[in-house]
């Protein structure tokens, strides 16, 4: 077998491996199980209500930062500006998210746009900037080290699994053909 052989079975191999792969240069392969796809769904239904009822509340803080730390009036203008812009960005991206993620697999991978996986990405990163803000996490480091047995065990597994696929989200995203 040839060098250019032997490269070409190694892209087909890192293709089909992870839980998001390139296709081509405009869309991408979603492999997660249809479990995963409606806890997913349920997750960002939740995010969803939390916006639509909640946004001010400071579990969402996160997903409206401050633009201006050191100029309370400035930013609070920022805020008045900006804010329905931004959620409103948030609710759209949620909603394409979980449009695709209700979509019928084929052979247990859906098909995705740039675009799709731009906004599930988006999506994903919302919930877990939430979630995280749940668990106090720090911005400087996570090594939580819980015992099963933790009450807080599954929260913080599901922020990893997020930071897990937003990462092969992100490979994927940047990976030339």
């Amino acid at each position: 077998m040839g060098n250019n052989a032997a490269r070409g079975l190694l892209v087909v191999a890192r293709r089909n491996k992870g839980p998001v792969t390139r296709i081509d240069a405009t869309s991408y392969s979603l492999n997660i199980d249809s479990d995963d796809r409606k806890t997913l769904h349920t997750l960002l239904d939740q995010l969803r209500d939390v916006l639509m009822n909640d946004s001010s509340s400071d579990i969402a803080r996160r997903l409206f930062p401050a633009a201006y730390h050191q100029d309370e009036q400035h930013e609070q203008e920022y805020q008045r500006l900006m804010r329905d812009e931004l959620l409103s960005s948030r609710l759209s991206s949620l909603s394409l998210a979980t449009s695709l993620l209700e979509r019928e697999a084929t052979a247990g991978k859906v098909e995705l746009t740039a675009d799709e996986l731009d906004a599930l990405m988006r999506s994903i990163n919302s919930l877990r900037l939430v979630l995280g803000t749940l668990l106090d996490v720090d911005e400087d480091e996570f090594d939580a080290h819980l015992e099963e047995g933790d009450p807080a065990y599954g929260q913080y597994q599901l922020y990893s699994y997020l930071g897990w696929l937003l990462d092969w989200i992100v490979t994927a995203q940047t990976e030339f053909n």
